[in-house]
């Protein structure tokens, strides 16, 4: 029972670093580049409850996952930022369908797999310490939902350059250990029980 507790205790003292992180958007490589933040969103499981004379019981729901926010560098041509900006007109249709359509020849008649969807795969990979990779984040099924905007103004003193700020939502994430196909949460959850 002594050497029980060291079993218990995190293998690693090493603490999680808020710089050491890539972030890789198949279909905005250009965004991707110049990522400056980005995070892991929350994730909420709903309950239900179940009425009874006394008490409310509660069972499991679905989950749910927060938005996926990216701020990211716009470079002086513009062309990261109208990558999310085209992305967001042409699922939206603003204008007319031929923004749509023209959107749907290029999807269909790109040369790779990736291109020819509307969504998105994302990679978060989160490095140590040592800014070795550590694991990956997975999002699938991404789309942007609304890009910020970029504010001109000649009274600004000093120079700051413009970062947008992109919203995605996805359908699900996974962690993953690299170089493996489990996922974390999974060795996690075996090992606590």
């Amino acid at each position: 029972m002594s050497a029980k507790w060291y079993d218990e205790q995190v293998k690693n003292n090493n603490y999680l670093s808020p710089i050491g992180f890539k972030f890789i958007l198949e279909k905005a490589p250009k965004v991707s580049y110049l990522c400056q933040s980005v995070s892991i969103p929350e994730i909420n499981l709903g309950d239900v409850k179940i009425p009874s004379p006394f008490l409310q019981y509660p069972i499991e729901g679905n989950i749910t996952y927060g938005s996926l926010n990216l701020t990211f560098l716009v470079d002086e041509d513009m062309t990261n930022y109208l990558q999310m900006h085209n992305w967001i007109r042409a699922l939206g249709v603003p204008h007319d369908y031929t923004e749509r359509s023209r959107f749907e020849d290029a999807v269909r008649y790109s040369g790779s797999d990736a291109d020819r969807n509307i969504f998105s795969d994302g990679t978060l990979t989160v490095l140590t310490n040592s800014m070795n990779s550590n694991f990956d984040v997975q999002f699938v099924d991404l789309i942007p939902t609304s890009l910020s905007t970029l504010d001109f103004d000649a009274t600004v003193s000093e120079t700051e350059f413009f970062k947008a700020n992109v919203t995605l939502v996805y359908s699900y994430y996974e962690i993953r250990k690299l170089n493996t196909s489990y996922r974390l949460a999974d060795s996690v959850w075996y090992n606590d029980m």
